[in-house]
């Protein structure tokens, strides 16, 4: 059986439509900078990791992503993106006095 077909149709049609990670390289340097110092664990790697293929450079509430992730607690989703705030690769938008957006710098 010839998969060329569908391997033309791949490349052609999803791989080369998958642009380029919609992150500046400032963000991603403290980023590696942080994980290199230890300065995040490994549940914070793979929720950083989450976020940058389920919402890119959009905007995202702690609700959603716990919501999203399906494996961490709210406690834990809160520490990550204040703990991301700080290290500057997270901004944060207020919409109203108790409701927080973020995304990734």
């Amino acid at each position: 059986m010839d998969i060329t077909p569908f391997l033309n149709y791949f490349v052609n049609n999803i791989y080369n439509q998958i642009g380029e990670t919609p992150v500046d390289k400032q963000t991603m340097g403290r980023y590696q900078a942080a994980l290199a110092g230890g300065n995040i664990t490994e549940k914070e790697k793979k929720l950083f990791e989450f976020v940058l293929s389920a919402y890119g450079a959009a905007e995202f509430s702690t609700k959603q992503l716990e919501k999203d992730f399906g494996n961490a607690a709210y406690a834990t989703i809160r520490s990550f993106v204040m703990k991301f705030e700080k290290l500057q690769i997270f901004s944060r938008q207020a919409y109203g006095k108790n409701r927080m957006k973020y995304k990734v710098k």
